[in-house]
């Protein structure tokens, strides 16, 4: 049996943990002991609860305060000892310095969820964002092994940093909806869409590198009035949106029922400046949404795989040219396109497809370094 620990910050219902608990909720538990480590103390948003119905034991090294940056190295090496795992899986930054401490230690295996860059500049500033880029890069570079969450990140690695990793596409393990008209109508009605108008939906933080007062602005603006959007999410910028909220753009903060809103709306819309490959987009092909995406290489790479045009690619920074693909999508086959993005997602989106290709990672990465 191989022992494979899971190093994360917290298990906060984002992005990366999202995978995360994809990735074990399908292992084979006759093959593999799993444990998790975290580092800090759980959010309001925290998914302790769905990871305790899993098979797994958990260590919450500071449930009750934020330790110093040497304490919690100290408690994670000293609880990695008592585990004794045969590798180490981290997701978060927090994480990826501690393995790179520990790397001779362990078999540490990193998932670069992001390519670092603008991202970490938004959040951090300028020369702070520029430090933990190449802290990211220097730390990812000296483990065992780096994935990729999406063949795009490989490829920006290999361009900018002349550096090849594997890459292993996220998965999303919601069922493909199947398609209930009246359920649907519920919903929208439940929900305070009308019903004479054509919703897309953004889902994700309201911060700068992804783009939503853009948004806002482009659908205060939009030539028809039988076109809306709902915006679902928080952060630092949806206080400052809120006042431009109406019935076609509705701003609800952020919600546990993201499925239902995917159900009642029509499209999904990223303005992102970047993304690894969102789990937002992956959700919103289980029911089969057409899109309207920004230009970026993760939003291209998606579009790859569907054999036929189910969306269009806009420029982020013109608002004319939002709805001139806003046109072009609203006049597609419906059905046509929907079909084909709900079979794209059951051929390579999956959740139980990526737990069992890190599965088959794990057993290759744990019997090479038991042939030396």
């Amino acid at each position: 049996m191989i022992k494979v620990c899971f190093l994360v910050s917290s298990l906060c219902n984002e992005g990366p943990v999202n995978v995360m608990y994809n990735i074990i909720q399908y292992m084979d538990f006759d093959r593999f002991d799993v444990s998790i480590i975290t580092l800090i103390p759980e959010k309001a948003n925290s998914r302790l609860d769905d990871f305790r119905r899993l098979p797994v034991s958990i260590h919450l090294l500071f449930p009750d305060r934020m330790p110093s940056p040497v304490a919690m190295f100290r408690e994670a090496y000293r609880c990695l000892k008592s585990v004794a795992p045969d590798m180490v899986h981290a997701h978060c930054p927090r994480s990826l310095y501690i393995l790179y401490l520990l790397r001779k230690k362990f078999l540490t295996v990193y998932t670069v969820h992001i390519y670092p860059g603008r991202q970490q500049r938004v959040l951090y500033g300028e020369f702070k964002g520029r430090l933990v880029v190449f802290l990211n890069n220097f730390a990812a570079r000296h483990l065992s092994l780096a994935i990729g969450c999406a063949e795009s990140v490989g490829e920006l690695y290999l361009q900018h940093e002349g550096w090849s990793i594997p890459c292993i596409p996220n998965g999303c393990s919601l069922p493909l909806w199947p398609r209930d008209a009246d359920e649907r109508l519920r919903l929208r009605r439940k929900l305070g869409l009308r019903d004479d108008v054509r919703y897309f939906i953004f889902i994700g933080r309201f911060s700068a590198e992804k783009k939503p007062a853009f948004l806002v602005e482009a659908f205060r603006r939009f030539p028809r009035e039988d076109v809306g959007i709902v915006m679902l999410g928080d952060g630092p910028l949806l206080e400052g949106l809120r006042p431009y909220a109406s019935d076609r753009i509705l701003m609800p903060g952020f919600q546990s029922n993201v499925y239902d809103y995917l159900i009642a709306a029509d499209f999904y819309i990223s303005a992102s400046e970047v993304e690894g490959l969102a789990n937002t987009l992956l959700e919103s092909m289980t029911v089969g949404l057409p899109m309207l995406l920004s230009d970026i290489p993760s939003h291209r790479e998606v579009l790859r795989r569907i054999p036929q045009t189910v969306a269009f690619i806009y420029d982020n920074t013109d608002r004319d040219d939002l709805y001139r693909r806003a046109e072009q999508l609203l006049a597609l086959d419906y059905r046509k396109a929907s079909d084909a993005i709900r079979q794209t997602f059951s051929d390579f989106y999956t959740a139980r497809r990526m737990s069992l290709d890190y599965q088959k990672t794990y057993v290759e990465l744990y019997s090479q370094h038991h042939k030396h």
